[in-house]
């Protein structure tokens, strides 16, 4: 029925401040809505920041309407998820990405991965068991050092938690037509008020999820619940044995999912509340997050527990609720399949990639911070309190946390000398909001040779400071740059008390000069290509190992490359306004060229004069 996006920046494309900013809403808002086949209408608003801390969530609020003219009886509300972390680290570790790699049962399966469900924060999520550090020393080395990517491949932890649930429609014990064929499925599930204590099911799943076989019988009241709840002495022994005692009433009741699977088939999963009774024109009210951290705890979080972390036979065998661990450590524990270990050292000798905030490092810190936003409450660690999401409200506040000063707009031109030139406003610098916890301090020029590192820091510009500020912007030439190598670049805002902004104008630019007035001398760089000489830095185009620069050229000629024999190998056209184009050695075939020595003959197309030459390459 709809689909559009709002955004709400600070900062307008052109550098200005945007007066129409209201700091009390998400950044970016995609609102979508549709029709479903039982009469509900679903209206869908996510939210999204850059703010360091509260940019590894998105929350979403779901309205859920009834657009029919009868009451819908027996209403379930499912959120079906797939989560896994990095397909980098599965292709490059495993050379597989399929949701079967994931399980903990062969054949397919590798075993080491798990998912938990964190009772505190009602977060279901999914964790590698060490973060799959990089198998190579020399990349591994490389991407540890401080600025750059870190050494784990899969060193996520991703999930979901519920925020909010509606209470007020869920239905009373005389309203559900649901059966249960076992006492011990609604055993203490009732509330004092008659109503089903949620959640009503957290199951976890392969990724074959045919609505008539399987997703459909998780929501059928004529057939058995899908997942069992707390009830009973054997269960409130477990509480008081592996978990926290004071819990067992707030939780007794509730589902205590399909742990068993947790490691079976860890990412896959149905989080669902019911049931409910909704007539029409009303409305239910959920919402819920979408994390991801670096990892599922801190080194100080080896104390606290979570239902999950063990093989399915520690389950099976009463090990429900197991330690949380991190990539600051190894824990040791029974039921942990073909190794003896969960966790890493990793971050006792390197530093945290660039991307992750120092202080909000886990999974269980990003958590923290959507509880933070969503509700307005100050910034608390649930590790030590119960959320209780019937008790948040319906919607989101937003309106309390702090707001750094944003990161100016930024361009990045090519100069004759083929040095790039950074150019950012100073508008900035004028920005004001209540929540701003801070005086401007200065701004921080980054560049890399990849978005993903390794960062390093250019030079610190102070307000006005006169070595780069000239009628009214920033300029800085960076002194890395290489004629045809692509770099990224990002200006931050840094305030007096060392908070950042996001990394919002992060930039790649490929490296060029102006292209030449007249056609002279045409170079080819390298030459010789030899492929395995170790070319650094990163290429959208293709392969930079690959590649080759022609430099020299006018705005507008033709490049024709020929074999050592004379055959047409490749033509290119040059069209653009600078001084060099790549060639990634593919021929008119689209095949990789053979090693050889080859010819090329540029033609300017304006005044028709050419320039020749041969170049080698070695495989």
């Amino acid at each position: 029925i709809e689909l559009r996006r709002i955004e709400n920046f600070p900062v307008l494309e052109n550098g200005e401040l945007n007066p129409n900013f209201n700091p009390d809403e998400a950044e970016e808002m995609i609102i979508s809505r549709w029709d479903t086949p039982v009469g509900i209408r679903v209206n869908r608003t996510s939210r999204a920041w850059s703010y360091p801390g509260y940019n590894s969530f998105i929350i979403y609020e779901y309205e859920f309407e009834n657009v029919t003219s009868d009451t819908i009886s027996d209403l379930f509300i499912t959120f079906a998820n797939t989560f896994a972390p990095s397909m980098f680290g599965y292709q490059r570790n495993h050379g597989d990405w399929s949701e079967g790699a994931f399980r903990g049962q062969p054949p397919a399966g590798l075993g080491d991965h798990f998912t938990r469900f964190d009772l505190k924060r009602w977060m279901s999520y999914n964790h590698e068991r060490d973060g799959l550090p990089e198998e190579e020393e020399e990349f591994f080395n490389i991407w540890s050092a401080p600025g750059n990517r870190g050494g784990l491949n899969s060193p996520q932890a991703v999930g979901i938690m519920a925020l909010h649930y509606d209470y007020e429609h869920l239905s009373r014990k005389d309203q559900t037509e649901q059966v249960f064929l076992v006492p011990a499925d609604s055993a203490g599930m009732w509330d004092e008020n008659g109503k089903a204590k949620q959640p009503f099911l957290l199951r976890y799943e392969n990724g074959n999820l045919p609505a008539d076989t399987k997703t459909g019988t998780w929501m059928d009241p004529t057939l058995r619940r899908k997942t069992s709840i707390w009830q009973g002495i054997e269960d409130s022994t477990r509480f008081y044995e592996q978990f926290e005692p004071e819990l067992w009433e707030y939780w007794r009741g509730r589902t205590k999912s399909s742990a068993n699977l947790s490691w079976w088939q860890p990412v896959s999963r149905a989080y669902g509340f019911y049931p409910y009774v909704l007539p029409p024109g009303e409305t239910m009210r959920f919402s819920v997050a979408e994390l991801a951290g670096y990892g599922p705890g801190v080194a100080g979080d080896r104390i606290y527990k979570d239902l999950g972390g063990a093989v399915r036979i520690g389950v099976d065998q009463g090990a429900y609720f197991n330690p949380v661990p991190s990539w600051y450590d190894t824990l040791h524990y029974d039921f942990l399949g073909s190794k003896d270990y969960i966790g890493s050292t990793y971050l006792q000798d390197h530093p945290l990639p660039w991307y992750v905030t120092p202080g909000v490092v886990s999974i269980r810190d990003v958590a923290d911070r959507a509880i933070e936003m969503y509700t307005g409450q100050p910034l608390a660690k649930y590790d030590s309190l119960q959320y209780k999401p019937e008790e948040a409200p319906a919607t989101g506040r937003y309106n309390s946390v702090p707001i750094p000063f944003p990161a100016p707009a930024i361009r990045v031109e090519d100069t004759r000398a083929a040095a790039n030139r950074i150019v950012w406003g100073a508008q900035v610098e004028s920005f004001d909001s209540p929540r701003l916890k801070a005086a401007f301090s200065h701004y921080e020029v980054l560049r890399a040779p990849h978005p993903l590192g390794p960062w390093s820091v250019i030079d610190s510009v102070l307000p006005g400071d006169p070595k780069y500020f000239s009628d009214g912007e920033y300029s800085i030439i960076d002194p890395e740059s290489n004629l045809g190598d692509n770099a990224a670049y990002a200006v931050v805002s840094v305030d007096v008390m060392g908070g950042r902004s996001g990394m919002t104008n992060l930039t790649v630019h490929e490296t060029q000069a102006p292209p030449a007035e007249t056609l002279g001398k045409v170079y080819v760089i390298p030459n010789p290509l030899i492929v395995t000489s170790g070319l650094s830095g990163s290429d959208p185009g293709g392969e930079i190992s690959d590649r080759i620069q022609f430099v020299g050229l006018t705005k507008r000629c033709t490049i024709r490359i020929f074999s050592y024999t004379g055959q047409l190998i490749m033509t290119r056209e040059h069209n653009r306004e600078t001084y060099g184009n790549p060639w990634y050695q593919l021929s008119i075939n689209n095949q990789i060229i053979a090693s050889g020595v080859y010819y090329f003959v540029v033609e300017d197309k304006e005044t028709g004069a050419r320039s020749s030459g041969k170049f080698i390459v070695i495989h």
